[in-house]
């Protein structure tokens, strides 16, 4: 009985890394190292949808959501929420420093528009994960020095938490 036992717990500790190492967060089209640590860190800022940042944050930033019938656009949503109970909303960004490539990384599952200038602007790469804890998509779009409006819909929580900054 012991020796069942002993072997038991041998491949119980071998399979648990292994285990970590298969949750799909190393298989993102790029790393997502960064944003992971700014969604685990403690001191995210917290933001209500409808308002306006003064600067980008450094870190995460969770932006607690309204539900669908009250979450207000600046243009409406691309895409049809896939789930009736779901909650949205915008937040207005500053002028962007310069212009390039920024990546914005989402949480949860969600649907995100970028609005600049009145036009949605285009994604020029996007990865998603549903396996990786804590982290499900980002998004990568070619902004210019301008204000942006950050859009979210179709998220089944109340709060989302996102990254946004220039790639490097």
């Amino acid at each position: 009985m012991f020796r069942s036992g002993l072997v038991a717990v041998t491949l119980l500790a071998l399979l648990g890394p292994a285990r970590a190492a298969d949750d799909g967060c190393e298989k993102f089209a790029w790393s997502l190292a960064r944003e992971r640590a700014a969604f685990a860190a403690a001191d995210k800022t917290t933001v209500a949808a409808g308002e306006a940042l003064a600067a980008l944050p450094a870190g995460a930033l969770v932006i607690r959501l309204q539900a669908a019938a009250q979450a207000s656009f600046e243009m409406p949503p691309e895409r049809k929420p896939r789930t009736e109970q779901w909650h949205g909303g915008m937040v207005r960004l500053p002028v962007l420093a310069k212009p390039g490539i920024y990546q914005i990384t989402l949480s949860d599952d969600a649907w995100i528009d970028v609005i600049q200038n009145g036009r949605y602007a285009r994604s020029v790469g996007s990865t998603g994960r549903s396996d990786c804890p804590g982290v499900r998509k980002s998004v990568r779009l070619d902004l210019n020095a301008s204000p942006v409006v950050l859009q979210l819909s179709g998220v089944s929580p109340d709060t989302i938490a996102i990254t946004i900054g220039a790639v490097e």
